[in-house]
């Protein structure tokens, strides 16, 4: 009885897990899901974008995401394609900085002279105060996701 009662509960939780699997995908295609869309042209700074393929009730569409939310655009409209490539050239600048900061930061970071034992407590170092990572700092241009999503798409 007691192996029955086990087996029943494992099978009640996998019902469970499956029910949420499912209701948790449903729900991401209606937030991300474009219906309509627009040939109007953006004059926002655009943080990332997704190209969406059609599949009913979503039609196909690029959706741009700003800062005062996404829009859906249309796909071959004429200014849409200029928007990426300047959106693609404005993200492969931002990456070339991170590298020389890095290098700066060492630099900085080699030539500066330990403290005083008389400033800190015995028990503190001074490379206490930097995480153990190959950058002290996190890195200030990740993209959103649905950036990332959009390079899935590519």
């Amino acid at each position: 009885m007691v192996n029955c009662g086990n087996l029943l509960k494992s099978a009640l939780v996998a019902v469970m897990l499956v029910a949420v699997a499912q209701y948790g995908s449903a729900a991401e295609k209606l937030a991300t899901c474009c219906k309509t869309v627009t040939n109007k042209e953006l004059h926002e700074p655009i943080l990332g974008y997704l190209v969406q393929r059609a599949n009913p009730p979503c039609v196909q569409a690029v959706i741009f995401q700003t800062e005062s939310g996404l829009y859906c655009s249309q796909l071959n409209a004429p200014w849409v394609r200029r928007k990426i490539v300047e959106f693609r050239k404005q993200k492969a600048q931002a990456t070339t900085p991170s590298s020389s900061s890095s290098r700066l930061l060492s630099i900085i970071t080699s030539t500066v002279s330990p403290p005083s034992s008389s400033s800190f407590p015995s028990s503190s170092s001074p490379s206490s105060s930097f995480p153990s990572s190959s950058s002290p700092f996190p890195s200030t241009f990740q993209t959103p996701a649905e950036e990332s999503a959009s390079e899935k798409n590519e």
